[in-house]
């Protein structure tokens, strides 16, 4: 067996703690949570895709990040359900793995054949599965939404004196579009990512097409266009536009965010929104703005499902509480003046903590409603 090359073991280095977390979170979704597999394939897939856009923040706190995700109240609401035909999942991994090896063969890149591969399954799974505004699919599609995004506005505005700045990849923007027409398409409330988007592109500095900006513009005034039907048509009117003035709605908002990760998440995510803010100014801006957008949504909204709905909001927390533990690590490491990094790897290991401990709390509450 030949050893693995530069480019191999990089690659390794770079996707594995998002396979870790997706395929522990899978575990755990179909024997913990009871959850069929193919929607289990579908949680999991999003986990990938936020671990994925963590990494840059460390090996093992993004491994961290995703487990804590996937096992905070809100992810886990999703699992059980009845059992369904496991036949398409089977067919859809496998014609995805077939892509990615044989688009990292031809294209000779194999971050592009991990990319067409994820592609390639969604689709299938997407068509199968899914329905019209799909709770699950709207999830998967932000989560992936996001990791594009932050992938993105790292490459391009990286941390002044680290690195130059490079201009934004071809699977960035056409991923960008991609995902948001078909994010639109399944469920209008992928709008409320419009800002973030438009921002992220303009801070690139992209040469884009004419026909790429006509596409998203396109997209983003039909998206509001069927939000407003959606959300505010007669027959479904669940948007109350001025509840955001009543105290009522902000304070259970901030339990819905408090109550996912307690206090400290939410230490954690100030500290992180604020060193991102110093340190990353553009990715600091881009997540708030969509954190804001959603949170004025959950603000005004007065329909059912609002904790699933308002997902992003726990996934964007993750990634400033994942920074957070990145900056901690860095710091005490630096105060301690360890050369080997050390530090900031048992830092990063504390943090498996949080998931560990919203394990104990699904399994108590098993516990306690299973029947004697």
């Amino acid at each position: 067996m030949q050893p693995l090359t530069t480019a191999q073991r990089q690659l390794l280095r770079q996707w594995s703690p998002a396979f870790i977390a997706a395929g522990a979170s899978w575990l755990l979704l179909i024997f913990v949570g009871a959850t069929p597999i193919a929607r289990s394939s579908g949680l999991a897939l999003a986990i990938l895709g936020v671990t994925a856009s963590m990494r840059r923040m460390g090996y093992v706190a993004s491994t961290a990040g995703g487990l804590a995700l996937a096992l905070c109240p809100v992810f886990w609401s999703q699992t059980g359900g009845s059992e369904s035909e496991p036949l398409i999942t089977i067919i859809a991994v496998a014609v995805a793995l077939l892509v990615m090896l044989l688009a990292s063969d031809l294209f000779r890149r194999r971050d592009l054949g991990i990319g067409l591969g994820i592609t390639a399954f969604l689709l299938i799974f997407w068509s199968q599965i899914g329905a019209m505004q799909s709770l699950r699919l709207t999830g998967l599609a932000t989560a992936w939404l996001l990791y594009l995004l932050v992938d993105m506005v790292l490459l391009t505005n990286p941390r002044p004196g680290i690195k130059p700045a490079a201009a934004p990849k071809p699977w960035h923007t056409l991923g960008l579009v991609f995902l948001f027409v078909a994010g639109v398409a399944n469920d209008p409330l992928t709008t409320l990512l419009a800002p973030a988007i438009l921002l992220a592109l303009f801070l690139s500095y992209a040469k884009l097409p004419t026909w790429y900006w006509l596409t998203v513009l396109l997209a983003v005034s039909g998206g509001f266009a069927l939000l407003a039907r959606a959300y505010l048509g007669p027959d479904r009117a669940v948007l109350d536009l001025v509840a955001w003035r009543e105290a009522l709605r902000w304070i259970e908002l901030g339990e819905l965010i408090g109550g996912q990760f307690g206090l400290v998440g939410i230490v954690l995510g100030i500290i992180g929104v604020a060193r991102l803010a110093r340190w990353y100014p553009p990715l600091g801006v881009v997540t708030m703005i969509a954190f804001g957008a959603y949170a004025f949504f959950g603000l005004v909204y007065v329909g059912v499902h609002r904790e699933v709905l308002l997902l992003p909001l726990t996934i964007i927390q993750v990634i400033w509480m994942t920074y957070a533990v990145n900056t901690l690590g860095q710091w005490i490491n630096q105060s301690l003046d360890n050369e080997s990094g050390l530090w900031i790897h048992i830092v990063s290991a504390v943090y498996f903590v949080l998931p560990a401990i919203l394990l104990l709390n699904i399994m108590a509450t098993r516990a306690t409603v299973s029947p004697l």
